[in-house]
C-alpha cells in the first residue's frame, strides 16, 4: 500500500459526535448513516470559524477509543480557528500534533465510495501494519474529505485516511 508520513500540527475542531462500537460491525452501519444525516441537514453550515471555508475540508475523526469495550467516538466537522460562537449542540475538541501515515483510497463511484473507504481501513490494519515497522500511536484517526469527495467529484470519489503512528519498539 502506498502511503506518506506527515506531522500534522495541533488543531481545533468543531462538529458533531456519534458514540459507536466495532462490535458486530455496528460502526460500519452507523457511520455512513451519520454522514447521510450530516449531509441532508447541511451540518457544515452550522460550524463557525472554519479554517478552509473557501475550499472546505470536512473531517471524520475516530477518537476516544476504548479497546476493552470496542467503543469510540466518531466526529464529523471541520478544523476551526477558534471555538467562538460554537452552537451548544456541537462539540469542540483540540487535537495535539501527531505523526501520521496517510493513505489515499482508490477512486470510486458514488455507489462504491463507502465500501472502498471500509476496504482501505481493513487493508491498513490487516496488511500494512503487520509489515510496516510501525504501530498505532493510540490517538485519533482522521478521514480527510476535500474536493475529491465533494459534489463535483463525480465517479472519482476518494479521501485520505490519517493513521497515528510510532515506530515499533520506539
Amino acid at each position: 500500500m502506498e502511503y506518506r508520513i506527515v506531522v500534522k500540527p495541533a488543531f481545533k475542531f468543531i462538529g458533531y459526535a456519534l458514540e459507536t462500537s466495532t462490535a458486530d460491525g455496528r460502526n460500519q452501519r452507523e457511520i455512513p448513516a451519520f454522514w447521510q444525516r450530516y449531509i441532508a441537514n447541511r451540518g457544515w453550515e452550522q460550524i463557525p470559524n472554519a479554517v478552509r471555508r473557501d475550499t472546505p475540508v470536512e473531517l471524520g475523526i475516530c477518537a476516544d477509543m476504548n479497546m476493552e469495550t470496542c467503543t469510540f467516538t466518531y466526529l464529523i466537522g471541520m478544523e476551526t480557528e477558534s471555538f467562538d460562537n460554537a452552537p451548544d449542540d456541537l462539540v469542540c475538541r483540540e487535537f495535539p500534533e501527531a505523526e501520521y501515515a496517510v493513505f489515499t483510497t482508490p477512486k470510486a463511484t458514488r455507489a462504491e465510495f463507502v465500501p472502498t473507504i471500509q476496504a482501505t481501513w481493513k487493508a491498513i490494519f490487516e496488511e500494512w501494519f503487520p509489515r510496516s515497522g510501525y504501530e498505532h500511536a493510540g490517538t485519533a484517526e482522521i478521514e480527510w474529505y476535500d474536493d475529491r469527495s465533494g459534489p463535483n467529484a463525480g465517479d472519482e470519489q476518494q479521501i485520505d485516511i490519517y493513521i497515528p503512528i510510532r515506530r515499533k519498539g520506539g
